[in-house]
């Protein structure tokens, strides 16, 4: 199964995104956008996985969120990956908490690195919205504001991505309650 580790977004400040993203698809650039019930942060993307691998890691993940306390995050602000003038991800950024969320997806990294898991270079705390199919600039969309209200983020969640046509379907499979 295709896996990956995420702070859920409440569903009031998807409601945010998810109206700044139906006011930018007017624009009809080729952007596939995030669909409301898939917008989380990600924290670790592990791939496949199987039942033993997940029962493997499911102490270690445990583990990392009980030296962890409940925190705040606050998003705003828009960016691209890699850059404005190649842009490939369009994404909001964290502006409170954001510090939390490199601690605890650098703990991620170095315990699961002993699995197999891939090593990322460099985690930026921020929430995708949309994915440039092909190239466009993107100029007017960065230049807009946003901004969702602060929310608490008190677990991770190991989650299922299965890949459909239509766009990915995200499952919960577990939640790593913070101490």
């Amino acid at each position: 199964m295709r896996t990956f580790l995420a702070v859920e977004v409440p569903q009031k400040e998807r409601r945010i995104i998810s109206d700044f993203v139906l006011s930018s698809a007017k624009h009809e650039l080729p952007i596939k956008w995030v669909k409301f019930e898939n917008m989380h942060i990600t924290l670790k993307f592990l791939g496949e996985i199987d039942e033993k691998k997940k029962a493997e890691i499911t102490p270690v993940i445990k583990d990392i969120c009980m030296r962890h306390s409940p925190f705040t995050v606050k998003m705003e602000g828009l960016g691209c990956f890699p850059n404005p003038r190649s842009p490939r991800v369009i994404w909001i950024g964290v502006t409170q908490g954001g510090e939390e969320l490199c601690t605890i997806a650098d703990a991620l990294e170095k315990e699961l690195a002993r699995f197999g898991f891939n090593e990322e270079k460099r985690f930026h705390p921020h929430l995708t919205i949309g994915r440039i199919k092909k190239h466009c600039r993107v100029d007017n969309i960065l230049d807009k504001p946003i901004r969702t209200d602060q929310f608490e983020v008190t677990s991770i969640v190991l989650f299922k991505s299965t890949l459909k046509p239509e766009g990915p379907i995200y499952d919960q499979l577990l939640n790593f309650m913070l101490r």
